[in-house]
């Protein structure tokens, strides 16, 4: 049935294959809180009469809006692996498919995780969690470093009840990149010269051949000696949505106590900012209040 239909059709989508979402877990505290994310309220705000069908066709192929028929699909995968139902026969699943491809579905280009991440956000929100906090958190961090849009925020949150707002950082990989630019060079300096006096051979060939033993050179030169285990982020201020940028390790061995947090002001308010590397968060500090 669904199946074999939902191997062969979603193949090139999504791995081969439509993504293993876990059972429910239990015990999940009803209070937690989840990060919205973009993608996943677009599946909220699909409110069309054809939202919630259960069939699909090519008469009401027509009237149904994009948000509608990605909410189906999404729904299918998921109903077909959590509550071991289908929701639509193999014929509709291809048709509706088809017609998420046709009409540039962001959806259907999305990896098996980041598909179950979507999934899951919007089952939390409905009261039906899929998987627990630990899963979900775990999930969410791993597609954030990869710099995947499932699960990064365009606009920050904030709470209402604190009063502190929280957006998403992402690795700034150039900047990443320039961290290594030094230590490149120094290794590939060593390595040239040392095979030119040796061995007289040419400084072009023997970065070629040894550029193996250069990128290691340059990795212990950089993460051992000039920095010690560096991460540049970049994210917007909660509070004044400027682009800053938030540096997390060690400099020339000396410990300034910001491995897995930061304290930053925002160059362009002043807020003062509290960054993350575990949950890549950056949110405002919530100000201490005297006591009365």
């Amino acid at each position: 049935m669904l199946l074999i239909a939902g191997i062969l059709l979603g193949a090139h989508a999504f791995g081969g294959a439509r993504p293993r979402v876990v059972a429910p877990a239990r015990g999940v505290a009803a209070s937690r809180v989840r990060c919205t994310t973009r993608m996943s309220t677009e599946l909220d705000q699909a409110v069309d009469a054809g939202a919630g069908t259960r069939t699909f066709s090519p008469e009401r192929s027509e009237k149904l809006p994009l948000p509608a028929k990605e909410r189906l699909w999404l729904e299918s995968i998921a109903a077909y692996y959590n509550d071991e139902k289908p929701l639509l026969s193999d014929e509709d699943y291809a048709r509706l498919k088809l017609d998420l491809e046709f009409e540039a579905s962001k959806y259907v280009t999305m990896s098996a995780e980041e598909l179950k991440f979507v999934i899951a956000s919007s089952r939390y929100r409905e009261g039906k969690p899929i998987m627990s906090d630990v899963e979900y958190d775990t999930l969410r961090k791993k597609l954030k470093n990869q710099n995947s849009a499932a699960a990064i925020h365009e606009a920050p949150t904030c709470r209402v009840d604190t009063g502190v707002c929280k957006s998403d950082a992402v690795p700034d990989q150039g900047k990443n990149a320039v961290l290594y630019l030094p230590g490149t060079v120094a290794a590939t300096v060593l390595w040239t010269e040392a095979l030119y006096w040796t061995q007289r051979m040419d400084p072009l060939i023997a970065a070629i051949l040894g550029s193996p033993l250069i990128y290691l050179i340059a990795r212990l030169i950089t993460e051992k000696i000039l920095f010690q285990n560096p991460l540049i982020v970049s994210a917007t201020c909660p509070n004044c949505q400027s682009v800053i940028n938030l540096y997390f390790g060690d400099v020339l061995g000396v410990d300034n106590q910001n491995v897995q947090q930061t304290e930053h002001d925002c160059p362009v308010c002043k807020t003062k900012l509290r960054g993350s590397r575990d949950t890549m968060i950056v949110q405002t500090v919530e100000e201490k209040r005297p006591a009365k």
